[in-house]
């Protein structure tokens, strides 16, 4: 008797073991490391507004008037690198800069009185394309959460070094 409960209690705690284990199995499979990291750096990048202009005003040459105008590009791309570099392919980091986003954002804080913050953050993954992601979101003013823009674009992910990181960026402002 003592046997067949020994028995029942050992198939329900199998049971119960393998159960769990298909539970995280399918959590682990529906998880996507590649959108997460997406998430953070069109976060961190549509976020820097204010940091981005503060970094520039600290790189301006002795003398010049404030703003992106005098903007040492060396100095920009130092506090960029140390923001999103490891978040982001060198490639990537280079386009960035010649495309001029972080200073395209921060022109339009600057127009909308302030500091923006992104909101409603969505990405879908993009049909047919491994690891890119369409993007959109409403950027508000940070003082009073209005309306300032809406944004899209995409976003491309590689893994390198055994890390998720964004090879590709577009921005649609």
């Amino acid at each position: 008797m003592k046997s067949e409960s020994f028995r029942k209690q050992a198939l329900s705690l199998v049971l119960f073991f393998a159960a769990v284990a298909a539970v995280f199995a399918l959590t682990r499979l529906r998880s996507d490391p590649a959108k997460k990291q997406a998430e953070f750096v069109v976060q961190q990048l549509l976020s820097c507004s204010s940091a981005v202009e503060q970094a520039v005003d600290a790189a301006a040459p002795a003398g010049s008037e404030p703003g992106l105008a005098a903007a040492d590009t060396d100095g920009l791309y130092t506090f960029l690198q140390a923001q999103l570099g490891d978040a982001m392919t060198a490639d990537c980091l280079n386009k960035v800069m010649a495309n001029r986003l972080p200073t395209r954002i921060t022109a339009l804080a600057g127009q909308s009185g302030g500091k923006l913050t992104p909101a409603d953050l969505t990405l879908k993954k993009r049909a047919g394309a491994e690891n890119c992601y369409d993007f959109s979101a409403a950027l508000l003013t940070a003082t009073d959460s209005t309306a300032a823009a809406q944004v899209s674009g995409t976003i491309t992910m590689v893994k390198e070094d055994g890390r998720w990181k964004a090879a590709a960026i577009t921005l649609n402002l």
